[in-house]
């Protein structure tokens, strides 16, 4: 039984519920009906999905606090409690929900599978807020976080996910579109910069970057044979457990390990875990963003597989 209990809880005057369950505490102003319902077992197996697809990583030690509203302006209320003057950047988030310090913080957005796909996202940043002992740079926590979204109906349980990694048209389009283009982001410069950064050169450019991340994570999954994918494991367990930086530091002295801790430098823990070849990962990369270009990868990716490694 995922719902352990539930109780009434006030969200200023509007009554709600608080749902309990073995990882989170719920508070929502939703009724009863398919998103409420469905949103404790979702939170619930994302959660395994985080601590057991990539690596095998610790579980939070106290309940994760989340709230799901029933309308935006209950979502901006509580964003303008939580934030303060740092609200602003949030309140202009057009359609989504955020993390900050722990807290996941979300709003029916209609479609039920839009508000789900959100829930799993800055799950993932809810989650390593509350327990890595280290920060993780932004293209991985980035990029585990749309790893994470992909998911279909159980057929057991069609109110229950089966997270698959590649069921995710949305991110595949858009690189698929880049690609096709020419406006892939270097490797390099994709590990460095940030989807704000980018907003400041192009409105569209944070899609693309959102999307080939996510091809990144699969890339040091799948690509080359798998050779990155303990490396990617090692990343997400070290930083859990707090050794990422020393790990850094023996491998590339104590400056890049300062400007990891202080800066999250994204190539300095690629280079120090993955390879210092970046221009060979690059070529690499780029050749799996071509294989996923080619035709019948669309019927792949909608159905949840691997085109790397389904025939």
């Amino acid at each position: 039984m995922l719902v352990l209990n539930e109780e009434a809880w006030l969200f200023d005057a509007t009554p709600g519920r608080l749902v309990r369950t073995p990882s989170y505490s719920l508070h929502t102003t939703l009724p009863k009906g398919p998103l409420a319902d469905r949103m404790p077992g979702f939170l619930e197996r994302a959660l395994f999905h985080y601590t057991s697809e990539i690596a095998d990583l610790p579980r939070p030690t106290t309940p994760l606090e989340t709230y799901l509203f029933a309308t935006r302006p209950q979502w901006n209320r509580l964003t303008q409690k939580l934030l303060g003057e740092d609200a602003g950047p949030f309140l202009r988030i057009d359609r989504g929900g955020f993390s900050h310090r722990g807290r996941g913080v979300y709003y029916d957005l209609g479609p039920i599978n839009d508000t789900l796909t959100i829930a799993a996202h800055e799950g993932w940043h809810q989650y390593i807020q509350t327990t890595f002992r280290d920060p993780l740079p932004i293209w991985l926590d980035e990029g585990v976080a749309t790893y994470m979204e992909g998911f279909r109906p159980s057929p057991d349980d069609p109110t229950l996910p089966i997270f698959m990694p590649w069921a995710n048209l949305e991110r595949y389009e858009t690189l698929r579109y880049a690609v096709g283009r020419r406006r892939a982001i270097p490797l390099e410069e994709l590990l460095r910069t940030s989807p704000q950064a980018l907003l400041e050169k192009d409105e569209w450019a944070p899609l693309r970057y959102y999307a080939q991340i996510w091809a990144l994570i699969h890339f040091l999954r799948e690509g080359e044979g798998g050779i990155y994918e303990k490396s990617l494991a090692a990343m997400l367990t070290d930083a859990a457990m707090g050794r990422a930086g020393r790990v850094v530091e023996e491998r590339m002295g104590r400056a890049a390990a300062e400007a990891y801790r202080t800066r999250r430098d994204g190539l300095i823990l690629f280079t120090a875990y993955v390879s210092s070849d970046i221009t060979l990962v690059d070529t690499q990369f780029k050749n799996f963003l071509e294989v996923l270009g080619q035709r019948g990868v669309r019927t792949k990716i909608s159905q949840g597989l691997s085109p790397i490694l389904t025939p």
